[in-house]
């Protein structure tokens, strides 16, 4: 979709808009915005995200990408079925490793790892998991049902469910969790010292 300049200008007028409106409505400068209407850079999706929240249209339109963004969710998201989108013709390209989810805060950011004939199982906390498998192969238990994941499949669990882990004898695996659940609570860093350095 290498127009996508034009849509945003043929958007802007049709609401009537200058260039300087839109600045004040998307909090992008004037010259950036004309840039990116005659197609001189390339866009983030923040930056295409705040155009087409102030131009009142939807974001989608305006990206390609490897599937419809509405399906619904699943608890499993293989690695090909993820969603990913490109801006025009930035060679950016994103990948969602779940599906569109309700607003939710993420409290923890983390990487889980695996020994080899690990089996944690009938684990359940308050809140949502997403995971997505950085190397390694496992199953995944949530509830009754089992899935084999290996790296860049992606999963997400309401995290009240009964789920669980368990790798073979021949390898471990590494999982990138973001939790919405807050397990530990890491007190700030004291600042250093006028003047001081950290030490090696």
């Amino acid at each position: 979709m290498d127009d996508i300049g034009a849509r945003i200008r043929s958007a802007r007028k049709n609401r009537g808009w200058t260039l300087e409106a839109l600045a004040s409505e998307s909090g992008l400068s004037t010259g950036f915005l004309s840039q990116v209407e005659r197609d001189l850079t390339t866009l983030s999706i923040v930056s295409l995200a705040a155009i087409c929240d102030a131009l009142s249209i939807p974001i989608e339109s305006l990206f390609s990408s490897n599937r419809p963004i509405h399906e619904a969710p699943s608890q499993v998201t293989r690695e090909d079925q993820q969603l990913h989108i490109q801006i025009g013709g930035s060679p950016i390209s994103y990948r969602y490793l779940s599906g569109q989810l309700p607003d939710v805060p993420i409290e923890e950011l983390l990487i889980a790892e695996f020994p080899p004939h690990c089996d944690q199982r009938d684990s359940a906390h308050e809140g949502q998991e997403f995971g997505y498998v950085l190397r390694g192969k496992l199953e995944l238990f949530i509830q009754d049902e089992v899935y084999t994941l290996q790296a860049g499949d992606s999963y997400r669990v309401d995290a009240s469910q009964s789920h669980g882990y368990r790798t073979s004898d021949g390898g471990g695996a590494a999982i990138l969790m973001a939790v919405t659940q807050r397990f530990i609570h890491i007190p700030p860093q004291s600042p250093l010292p006028s003047g001081g350095k950290d030490i090696d």
